[in-house]
């Protein structure tokens, strides 16, 4: 049952962090790019959708909505360890994007890493304040033994 829960709750935070605007004026030059990753994705072709959002990332490797594209879909498709180094590197070039916080807890979350999850979703939640009452279903169900 907790996995289940776990697993919807990653589905829809996945699809939310990936759907996001892109960050910058250089990121209009990925917009094909990400424009086709989507596309893929919506369509469940998978593997390609993965490629086109890699080759995105290797375009444009300072910004972050190509890799926020890829950590959701990584999520998404149960590679969670592939997700959190993704969202890692998110981080690593905007610290205060909340929804890579978020991306990174559940990645954690769904490796049983309660610890590393718990902090990462108060670090989205310092960021984005508005995400505590959102978080606050699984945040508790961290807190229990």
């Amino acid at each position: 049952m907790r996995k289940n829960y776990q697993y919807l709750v990653c589905l829809m935070c996945a699809a939310m962090m990936a759907f996001g605007s892109a960050d910058s004026a250089q990121a209009s030059s990925l917009a094909p790019l990400l424009t086709q990753g989507d596309e893929q994705w919506a369509a469940g072709k998978l593997d390609l959708a993965q490629k086109t959002f890699e080759q995105a990332v290797t375009t444009e490797p300072t910004l972050v909505a190509p890799r926020m594209k890829l950590g959701g879909l990584q999520l998404s498709r149960q590679n969670f360890k592939a997700a959190t180094e993704t969202y890692k590197q998110a981080i690593s070039l905007d610290a205060k994007n909340a929804k890579a916080w978020l991306g990174l807890g559940f990645s954690y979350l769904h490796m049983d890493k309660n610890d590393l999850s718990l902090a990462a979703f108060n670090e989205a939640i310092r960021v984005e304040p508005s995400y505590k009452e959102r978080l606050a279903p699984v945040m508790a169900k961290l807190a229990s033994p």
